[in-house]
């Protein structure tokens, strides 16, 4: 005769049988906590008319082209505590034009993204303010209003609020 069994115990007061139900458990956990992170957030690096921008980088690269050719190139400060710019262009003769438009760009935020309009001061500099900037490597962009030219830089915040253009 065989002698009782000594886990009377039920199968829910046992340590097995809840192990074995915890590791699916956490998996489906998991995956409603990332599928939720998916969809509350937005991710910002993908664009909605992708097809046009990559059209476009032909005629930016024109643009960009004909700037060089026009020799036209400037150094932009910002003063970082009032959001001041002041872009100073190297050559006098090449820009005439009464305002530009600088495009400020977030590398990963398009909601960041500020465009200011620059006024002529003197032969060589320009004048504006933008908001404040956050910690990012910012891309800059300026052109004219018919968008014949295009001069761009880079701006690393924080720093010290100066770059080249060109």
């Amino acid at each position: 005769m065989r002698p009782p069994r000594e886990d009377t115990e039920p199968w829910y007061k046992q340590f097995w049988p809840w192990f074995l139900i915890s590791l699916p458990l956490a998996v489906v956990i998991a995956s409603i906590v990332t599928l939720n992170i998916a969809i509350r957030t937005d991710d910002g690096l993908v664009s909605d008319d992708y097809y046009k921008e990559g059209l476009a980088v032909h005629m930016d690269a024109d643009s960009t082209a004909k700037a060089k050719a026009l020799g036209i190139a400037g150094t932009l400060s910002l003063a970082v505590d009032t959001g001041a710019i002041t872009l100073t262009l190297a050559d006098t003769n090449a820009v005439a034009e009464p305002t530009l438009s600088m495009k400020v760009v977030h590398p990963t935020r398009p909601d960041q993204d500020q465009t200011v309009l620059l006024t002529r001061l003197s032969a060589t500099r320009y004048a504006g303010r933008i908001e404040s900037l956050g910690p990012a490597n910012w891309k800059l962009e300026v052109h004219p209003q018919d968008k014949s030219w295009r001069i761009e830089g880079r701006l690393a915040m924080p720093g010290s609020g100066e770059t080249r253009l060109d």
